[in-house]
């Protein structure tokens, strides 16, 4: 075995202190390619640069199964369905509430409104208990007074009775008044005759004339006073028998109305027992829809317990993801060697990231700034697409779509941002749903690029495993 002259072993160092610096640099997680050149032997450079693309190649499935992840841990479409649908049974549930209490106060106010009827019940049941009892009272009275009526009546009659007689005894009266004329006039002819033996007799005829003059008198008197009371009482009698009638008219009124007063007692008797049942009812139901109402509150306040408690997982895993997504990010830069068909896919999760960041921002999981939203040119497929100068690639459709869809897809996010900044979280949420919508527009661009790479012969992809 030959010895190593002094110039090989010199050379031999300086090449180990430039691999060793080159380690040292590969320690520290700059894994570029080092100069072979400087070395005294170029392939111990060679074989290192061999060495650290081989690492970084190695390292393509890990970025690839990053990717993959960030695909499922960045994905918060459960989480928005979960606080979608928290936030719908709590608007349910705060209605449900509101409206319970409304009907909580309607009941109160239906049961101080049935209290009031209750009690008008009652009073007006006892008004008509008062007023059966004052009808009956007249009906008495009624009757008392048609049957003194009645007997005033007979009297009336017995006293027309009476003046009929004393008609008859006028009659008498004026008959002997006649007479008494006629025996006056004789008995002066017959004085006449005797002359002078005959003076005292005239003056007893005179006499006995004047009396039957003043008798005739009143006699007539007596008759026309008579025919005049006979004529007043006929009127008296009339009048008292219509009375009469009027009284057995209103007493048969009263009595119907009677009959219909304690018809309607009854009744108002059974409204006042349903009404006291539903009071009785409604107070219980009162009591029920209080415990209801007190259940809907504590399930109100579970909602937001389990709204913010939603809040607070996506807030935990929207920081796992950041990460992870670092991670990839780190690894893809520094630390692989991923194909252009990786990097598609990469550019793919990218954005499928950036668009469940724009819903955290609109929710508040996270704070986002403008700048990293409206930059289609200086994101890395931005990047990519800018730097493209094979007409091959640039002039194809498929390019042309995905810049787009790009385009269209950080536009969206950028309203998405202005409307949250300005304070409108739903047009916020409005926007994101849009660039979800348009998001696998944008998915199906990148698959249909990758497929125009790999007819222009970029066929290279890291095997999934």
């Amino acid at each position: 075995m030959f010895k190593k002259s002094r110039t090989e072993l010199n050379s031999d160092r300086h090449d180990m202190e430039l691999l060793m610096e080159a380690m040292d640099r590969a320690i520290a997680g700059q894994c570029d390619d080092i100069d072979t050149s400087a070395f005294a032997d170029p392939a111990r450079g060679q074989k290192l640069n061999e060495l650290i693309h081989a690492f970084r190649r190695s390292n393509n499935v890990f970025v690839m199964r990053l990717n993959e992840a960030m695909k499922l841990i960045g994905d918060n479409s459960y989480v928005k369905d979960t606080m979608d649908q928290v936030h719908s049974q709590s608007e349910s549930i705060t209605a449900m509430n509101l409206a319970s209490r409304h009907l909580e106060d309607s009941i109160g106010n239906i049961s101080d409104g049935m209290a009031h009827i209750r009690d008008n019940t009652h009073e007006m049941m006892s008004v008509m208990q008062e007023s059966t009892a004052t009808m009956r009272d007249s009906i008495k009275v009624v009757n008392e007074s048609s049957e003194k009526i009645c007997t005033i009546n007979v009297q009336v009659q017995n006293f027309q009775d009476k003046i009929q007689k004393i008609g008859e005894i006028v009659d008498i009266v004026k008959k002997v008044s006649s007479q008494s004329s006629l025996l006056a006039l004789n008995a002066s002819i017959e004085a006449a005759r005797a002359g002078e033996a005959g003076k005292g007799f005239s003056v007893v005829a005179e006499q006995v004339r004047l009396l039957s003059s003043n008798t005739s008198n009143s006699a007539e008197d007596i008759v026309r006073y008579v025919a005049e009371l006979t004529s007043d009482i006929k009127e008296l009698a009339q009048f008292m028998d219509e009375t009469t009638t009027k009284l057995e008219q209103g007493n048969e009124k009263l009595r119907y109305s009677l009959e219909s007063t304690e018809k309607m007692s009854s009744q108002m008797l059974s409204i006042g027992n349903k009404v006291d049942n539903i009071f009785s009812d409604i107070d219980t139901q009162s009591n029920v829809t209080r415990g209801f109402t007190e259940q809907v509150s504590r399930i109100a306040q579970s909602y937001e317990e389990l709204g913010h408690d939603c809040l607070e997982q996506g807030t935990h895993e929207y920081k796992c993801s950041r990460y992870i997504d670092n991670v990839r990010s780190d690894m893809v830069r520094g630390f692989s060697e991923v194909t252009l068909q990786d990097w598609m896919d990469v550019y793919e999760i990218d954005h499928f990231i950036l668009l469940w960041r724009v819903y955290n921002n609109a929710v508040d999981f996270e704070k986002l700034k403008i700048s990293q939203l409206d930059n289609p040119d200086k994101c890395k497929l931005g990047k990519w697409l800018a730097s493209q100068t094979d007409t091959k690639i640039t002039g194809s459709n498929e390019f042309s779509a995905l810049r787009s869809a790009h385009k269209e897809l950080h536009r969206l996010a950028t309203e998405s941002w202005k409307a949250k900044d300005s304070g409108n979280e739903a047009l916020a949420l409005d926007y994101f749903n849009r660039a979800f919508d348009t998001y696998p527009k944008y998915s199906d661009a990148i698959k249909n690029m990758k497929n125009r790479l790999r007819q222009l012969g970029y066929r290279d992809e890291t095997p999934r495993k």
